[in-house]
């Protein structure tokens, strides 16, 4: 007898197939061509769901459909019935007959925990969040990109990896050097300091910074930077977050400056250490520019914040919530960076050196500390010399500038605190667009055969002389507005001293690029001890911007040009050991 019409005896799975689904979809026992009808809350029972009725037009339009989908209920029951009696489930009753209604528990064809309203089949996903049709959960779709960006990182190169989290400390150290550049006008007011005492206070940032170059160069070239930098990170951290706490005293206040310094001071010497490491010759300006780029974006980051912070919760909120992003920073750092770098099967800096005939011991960082640092050849070689100089110029820029823009734009443009730290955003914006190409035009240059010599001294060059035509026309330009952006252009314009200055070090001497950093940054750390507060105290006696700001740094800018073209060199540095040098 047909098994769709009345008085006819069904198997038990039948019946229980032919309840579920007349239970779930509505459907008659007596099986004719009806209209299937979803469940409520589906997307199909909504009215004028052009899906829906285009499913539900296509199920009425095929003959025997809901033939079909009883037998595949029950060719699924059966099957699992065959399973379950193979395996000899006890709770299988396999003489019973029973309805869709006799329950979930033990009933036959597998529906153990199963309500009367399951299906062996559906028709349409579940929209429940259970099933094998469930639609992904945002927690779902965030698990799976996080475990897909574990597995990325993991496979990633030791080097990138390496680069990629100094460039984040580097994006920290800025946001605590500037973060003071705004909270000190609030704090001036708060106390009432003169212009010179501001520049005294910011200045003590950098004899810490100065001291900390050659123990931080030393220390780099015998551990690695890798292992250098987390301290530095924690040690200028815990000095930020201290700041509201010492800021009445202004011998204490200095103190937590010096200690931040120190700390940030290890930071060039640990990468130009890493770079020097891991980053073969052609790709090293890229990997300078990137790790040394870190900090144009903590000052858009610190100068993009501040203000706010400050304006909501006041000033010492700024110092606080800077320093805890350094403490996150060396908890993730350590988490995910390996620092066991014999594990790495890839050793970049071995294939980097012998490539520049360095030796094969060049990756040992014990062996280099055995054979002694070459203080007196550094010292007599006159491109590192001159380099020092350059180093000295190109920081008196951006030191003073950093440090007195906002109180410049305020003065001269009369804005707020707000417009202040906004206008002083533009010159490190600039300098993270000049860096997408100053970076691949010196390592494309070098590719191409060019000497790397020539290549250091056109991108200094540019870096120097161009902010230099800048800030001239500022000065002599009757509309003040114009500094608003020629200036900023000029200034993100010395970024490419990053593909020239700083990546000259590792050109002279790979196995020392710390111990080198940290001799010329000695003499670059001096225009922040001298220079800012020299700007403020030409500033309280001469109220002129152009004697106490531009003048000086113009003067720099032409020098330094004119000394690194006249003796700057890449020449590799003929050093005791060097087989090939």
């Amino acid at each position: 007898e047909h098994p769709g019409t009345e008085g006819s005896v069904m198997a038990p799975e039948v019946r229980v197939a032919m309840g579920s689904l007349g239970s779930r979809r509505g459907v008659a026992s007596r099986f004719g061509r009806r209209r299937l009808e979803p469940p409520r809350g589906s997307r199909e029972a909504r009215p004028g769901s052009r899906r829906g009725a285009r499913r539900n037009r296509g199920f009425e339009s095929e003959p025997g459909w809901d033939r079909r989908l009883v037998l595949l209920g029950l060719g699924r029951s059966l099957g699992r019935r065959v399973a379950a009696g193979a395996q000899g489930d006890p709770k299988e009753d396999r003489g019973g007959s029973t309805s869709a209604q006799d329950g979930p528990a033990g009933g036959p064809g597998g529906f153990e925990g199963r309500g009367p309203e399951a299906t062996d089949f559906d028709l349409e996903p579940s929209t429940s969040g259970e099933g094998p049709g469930k639609d992904p959960s945002e927690h779902g779709v965030l698990k799976r990109t996080y475990e897909d960006l574990s597995v990325k990182w993991t496979e990633t190169p030791y080097r990138y990896k390496i680069v990629v989290a100094m460039a984040l400390a580097f994006v920290v150290c800025n946001m605590d050097k500037v973060n003071i550049s705004i909270a000190i006008i609030p704090m001036a007011s708060d106390y009432g300091w003169t212009p010179t005492t501001a520049g005294f206070i910011q200045s003590a940032f950098f004899y810490g910074y100065l001291f900390a170059q050659l123990p931080g160069g030393w220390l780099s070239n015998k551990f690695g930077g890798q292992k250098v930098l987390p301290f530095g990170v924690v040690l200028w951290s815990a000095a930020t977050a201290a700041v509201p706490f010492v800021a009445g005293d202004i011998g204490w206040l200095s103190f937590s400056r010096v200690i931040v310094g120190l700390g940030e001071g290890l930071s060039p010497p640990a990468a130009a250490d890493v770079i020097a490491r891991y980053v073969p010759v052609n790709e090293r300006a890229r990997a300078t520019s990137f790790v040394f780029g870190g900090l144009n974006m903590g000052t858009v980051a610190g100068l993009t914040i501040a203000p706010s912070l400050i304006e909501t919760l006041g000033w010492p909120s700024v110092f606080i919530l800077f320093g805890v992003i350094g403490i996150v920073w060396c908890y993730w750092f350590n988490a995910v960076v390996p620092t066991n770098i014999e594990a790495e099967p890839e050793k970049p800096r071995e294939r980097a050196l012998a490539a520049e005939g360095n030796g094969s011991d060049a990756g040992d960082p014990a062996a280099e500390g055995d054979q002694g640092i070459p203080w007196g050849t550094f010292v007599r070689h006159t491109p590192l010399r001159a380099l020092t100089y350059i180093h000295f110029c190109n920081n008196w820029a951006i030191y003073t500038i950093l440090s007195w823009l906002p109180t410049f734009y305020k003065d001269s443009l009369k804005v707020d605190l707000q417009g202040a730290a906004h206008l002083a955003l533009l010159p490190p914006i600039a300098g993270i667009a000049v860096s997408l190409v100053a970076a691949p035009l010196a390592d494309g240059l070098i590719e191409k055969g060019v000497s790397i010599t020539t290549v250091r001294k056109l991108m200094q060059s540019v870096a120097f002389l161009s902010p230099a035509a800048c800030m001239l026309a500022c000065i002599f330009s009757e509309d003040k507005q114009l500094s608003t952006w020629l200036l900023p252009l000029g200034l993100g314009l010395q970024t490419f001293s990053f593909a020239g200055l700083y990546s000259n070090h590792q050109d002279i001497a790979p196995k020392y690029a710390s111990i080198l950093l940290a001799i010329t940054n000695i003499f670059g750390s001096m225009p922040g001890v001298v220079g800012v507060p020299f700007t403020g105290w030409l500033l309280d006696h001469t109220d002129s911007w152009t004697v106490s700001l531009f003048g000086p740094t113009l003067f720099f800018y032409v020098t330094g040009a004119w000394v690194y073209v006249r003796w700057g060199s890449a020449e590799r540095l003929a050093l005791p050991g060097d087989e090939d040098a």
